[in-house]
C-alpha cells in the first residue's frame, strides 16, 4: 500500500459506549459514508456556470483551434470521440484554412453550448459518485476536548480511543491527512478550464477535486481538528455501511471512559477491552477542579 506519511504518533476516536463495545468486539473503526455526515456542506459540492451559450462556444472554439494548430500534448477528455476527432484535424492542419475551420468548429461549440447544463449535470453525477464510492476514517488530534466529548461521545458517557500510527504495520491511519478549515466555498473549474476539459487540452485531474472536496470543511468546525482517511470502495456497495478493516490489536493504545459514564457501562467496557485487547492502557475522564478541562487517571 503506498502512503503519504506524516508524523503523528497517534490519533484519537470518540465513539458512544454501544458503538465502543462493537469497535472492541470487531478491532474495527466504524469508516462513514459521507451522505451520514453531520455536516450538510460535507462532501457536497456542485458544479455550474454562469455563461452565455454564445460565450462559452467561443471558448471551446478557441481551445479546438489551440488543439488542432499545435504539436502540445492532449489528454483524452471528457468525450474520447471528440478528442479524436481534434487528434485527427490537427494531423490535417497544413491543409486547413484556418477562418473557415475556426466557423464550423464555432457552429459545433455552439451546439455543444446549447447542452451545457447536460454536460454539467452529468460532470457533477461524475464527482458524486466518486464520493458515494468511498468511505471515510475520521479522527482528531487529542481527547481533551470537551466539546468533542459532549458531541460524539454522547454527552461525556461515552469513550475515546488512543489509535497508534504504527509504521511497522503500515496501518491506514499512517495516510491520515489533515482536514483544511475556511470560509471559502471550493473552487471549481473556470469556464475556461471546462472547455478545456472538454476538447482535452487540460483535462480536470477528478481525482484532485474529489480530495479537495473530501478533506475541505467550514471554519466553524476548526475547533474538531480532524484528520481523515479516505479510501475507494473496491467490489462493495455504497449500500453497505458495516466496518470496512479489523484492526490490528497494537493499534488500540488506549481506551478513555467519559467523566459521565455510569459505572455499570464502564465496568462493562473494561471487562470487554481486558478480554480481547489486553495490552490496551485504561483510563477514566475527572473533571478539573481549577479550569475547564479533564483530567485522565488509570482506571481502577
Amino acid at each position: 500500500m503506498s502512503i503519504v506519511r506524516h508524523n503523528r504518533p497517534h490519533f484519537f476516536k470518540f465513539a458512544t459506549t454501544e458503538a465502543a463495545l462493537k469497535i472492541i468486539e470487531g478491532r474495527s473503526l466504524k469508516w462513514s459514508s459521507a451522505t451520514a455526515f453531520n455536516d450538510p456542506f460535507d462532501h457536497q459540492a456542485g458544479f455550474s456556470l454562469e455563461l452565455e451559450e454564445s460565450q462559452f462556444a467561443k471558448l471551446l472554439t478557441d481551445s479546438m483551434l489551440r488543439v488542432i494548430f499545435s504539436d502540445a500534448p492532449v489528454s483524452v477528455g471528457a468525450s474520447v470521440r471528440f478528442t479524436q476527432m481534434l487528434l485527427v484535424l490537427r494531423q490535417m492542419q497544413d491543409r486547413l484554412q484556418k477562418d473557415q475551420i475556426s466557423k464550423e468548429l464555432y457552429d459545433a461549440a455552439l451546439e455543444v453550448a446549447r447542452n451545457l447544463r447536460e454536460g454539467i449535470s452529468e460532470f457533477n453525477a461524475a464527482i458524486h459518485a466518486h464520493l458515494l464510492h468511498s468511505r471515510v476514517l475520521c479522527v482528531t488530534e487529542g481527547a481533551n476536548n470537551v466539546v468533542m466529548w459532549s458531541h460524539y461521545a454522547d454527552q461525556h458517557r461515552g469513550v475515546a480511543f488512543q489509535l497508534g500510527c504504527i509504521e511497522s504495520l503500515d496501518n491506514r491511519l499512517l495516510a491520515a491527512k489533515r482536514v483544511e478549515y475556511t470560509d471559502k466555498f471550493i473552487a471549481f473549474p473556470s469556464s475556461t478550464e471546462y472547455a478545456q476539459h472538454l476538447t482535452g487540452e487540460k483535462p480536470i485531474d477528478m481525482a484532485a477535486l474529489v480530495w479537495k472536496i473530501a478533506y475541505t470543511k467550514h471554519v466553524d468546525w476548526a475547533y474538531e481538528r480532524e484528520w481523515r482517511v479516505h479510501v475507494p470502495l473496491l467490489n462493495v456497495s455504497h449500500e453497505d455501511d458495516s466496518p470496512i478493516y479489523t484492526e490490528p490489536a497494537e493499534v488500540f493504545q488506549a481506551m478513555y471512559i467519559g467523566c459521565r459514564m455510569p459505572q455499570e457501562q464502564a465496568s462493562l467496557l473494561v471487562s470487554a477491552a481486558r478480554r480481547v485487547l489486553p495490552n490496551m492502557a485504561l483510563f477514566r475522564a475527572i473533571r478539573a477542579n481549577d479550569s475547564f478541562s479533564l483530567r485522565f487517571v488509570p482506571f481502577e
